[in-house]
């Protein structure tokens, strides 16, 4: 079967990171809004992804394969999504300083070509550990506006990096594609794919 691969998302980052499976796809980002109500964090990052393949222009009849993806940070009891200002994203990182918190990356692969759709789900979790950080480090990391449409305040590809004094697990998956967890589904669910 031959079909298109869509990357359903705006992100620079998921773009490159996506490039190094080395399949060809092309871009339509999905505008769905995000949920916030789901039994565990896995599930709630899992539901956002889905939402947004299902939300495509792309999701019917299209011969396209679509990949959505969502990353959220959960931190104690808490779900850190994209702060709404400086504000929020200062009390994000002063709450992560010196601290494990887990960055889940929920992806879906959406297939519909006729009748029934064919999805395939998975959610990867990162532990990452931050240093402490002083208030003039935070202030001077969000004057960077790096932060900005990130979830939890913080870009680890970019000057957060330094941030960081432990990470368990995918870096990838921090950024914002767990590209290894992708590749499996791909080769699980849709290894009769020829990507055009």
């Amino acid at each position: 079967m031959s079909v298109r691969l869509t990357l359903v998302s705006a992100s620079p980052r998921r773009r490159e990171l996506l490039g190094q499976l080395g399949i060809p796809f092309d871009v339509c980002p999905s505008h769905a809004a995000e949920l916030w109500i789901a039994e565990t964090p896995q599930q709630l990052a899992i539901a956002n992804a889905t939402r947004k393949a299902e939300k495509s222009k792309h999701a019917t009849h299209s011969g396209r394969l679509l990949l959505a993806a969502d990353t959220i940070i959960a931190f104690e009891d808490e779900i850190f999504a994209k702060p709404a200002g400086p504000d929020a994203a200062l009390r994000m990182l002063s709450r992560l300083a010196g601290r494990w918190h887990h960055v889940i990356t929920g992806h879906c692969l959406y297939y519909s070509g006729g009748e029934t759709a064919t999805q395939a789900v998975e959610a990867t979790t990162s532990e990452v550990r931050f240093c402490e950080l002083t208030r003039s480090e935070m202030r001077h990391y969000l004057n960077s506006g790096e932060w900005v449409g990130k979830a939890g305040g913080y870009a680890i590809q970019g000057e957060a990096g330094k941030f960081v004094a432990e990470l368990r697990g995918d870096r990838d998956n921090v950024i914002g594609l767990p590209v290894e967890a992708i590749k499996r589904s791909l080769g699980r669910h849709f290894s009769h794919c020829k990507f055009l």
